[in-house]
């Protein structure tokens, strides 16, 4: 039987978006339990492929703000997994270490928080007897200026090697540095896969060995657009593995351009907008579309556009 995990990361348990619901109070109640919503449904989708392991890089909670009712909505999330046989791997991000509730729980016996030695466990094993490594480094403090590679001990030989880190990799913006390190110096490191977490936007970094940012599985800001959700990866008898992204947000943002080039009127305009809203929700998956618009373009309509 192949060994199947969920990749994600950041999920930055109720994060508050004051701004959001002082302009619009039921548009920020959807999005501020949109983070709760998102953790079910990455939950839902563990039980529903029967997943061996969900793989978590970071940043559960969301700093300081973490209540106690936060924690123990994640508790119980943890629960269902075990219920369901699947383990749990995480490591403690920067916002992670600023929580003052962090260190207080007790997990359930399928989740394994790593410290910060770097040691392996195993995770599982091949129908070929190949076993599955796992092994993170989670930082008590916030601030991590220094890379954290040397600290993760060498693969396991003969085995599927996974690692996690929390990590600005060489830098991102509206992100602040990070235990950095480079893509090359991971590669060489010698494990299968790499699972990322810090940047809030998806990228596959390379396929041979796998580094993957999963993003965040819910934005929380229109600088958090597009398509949010995971990553299931599935390592096949030969130790190869296959990758895909599944959407779990329960809104989507999206900055949308519209261009009134040759709309003669009012009806016009409201038609070409009404089109693109209308591209825009298809592409959304099914989850909510939160949009900010913006007209462009020479048409008679423009100064009761500017006036209204």
């Amino acid at each position: 039987m192949p060994f199947r995990f969920i990749h994600t990361a950041d999920l930055h348990l109720d994060s508050p978006l004051t701004s959001l619901a002082l302009r619009n109070a039921d548009l920020g109640d959807l999005v501020r339990g949109a983070t709760r919503k998102a953790l079910e449904r990455i939950v839902d989708l563990a039980v529903a492929e029967a997943v061996d392991a969900v793989i978590i890089a970071g940043d559960l909670y969301d700093g300081s703000q973490t209540s106690m009712a936060t924690a123990l909505f994640l508790m119980g999330q943890m629960r269902r997994l075990d219920a369901a046989g699947i383990r749990v791997f995480l490591i403690r991000g920067n916002h992670d270490a600023q929580s003052q509730i962090t260190r207080e729980l007790t997990f359930p016996p399928n989740v394994h928080i790593f410290d910060g030695r770097g040691k392996p466990v195993k995770a599982g094993a091949l129908a070929s007897g190949r076993e599955i490594h796992v092994r993170g480094v989670s930082f008590a403090n916030q601030h991590a200026p220094a890379s954290l590679l040397p600290t993760y001990r060498a693969p396991v030989p003969d085995a599927v090697n996974i690692g996690l880190m929390h990590t600005s990799l060489a830098g991102a913006s509206r992100h602040d540095p990070y235990a950095p390190v480079g893509l090359s110096d991971l590669a060489a490191h010698g494990f299968d896969y790499w699972a990322l977490g810090h940047i809030h936007q998806r990228r596959v970094h390379l396929e041979a060995p796998w580094i993957v940012m999963p993003g965040n599985p819910q934005g929380r800001d229109i600088n958090e657009g597009g398509a949010k959700g995971v990553t299931l990866a599935t390592v096949a008898e030969d130790g190869t593995i296959a990758c895909e992204e599944r959407h779990v947000a329960v809104a989507v943002f999206e900055r949308l351009a519209v261009d009134l080039a040759g709309v003669e009127d009012w009806q016009g305009m409201l038609a070409r907008t009404e089109a693109v809203l209308g591209g825009a929700r298809a592409g959304a998956g099914g989850a909510h579309l939160v949009a900010r618009l913006a007209l462009a373009g020479a048409t008679p309509p423009a100064w009761r556009l500017r006036r209204d």
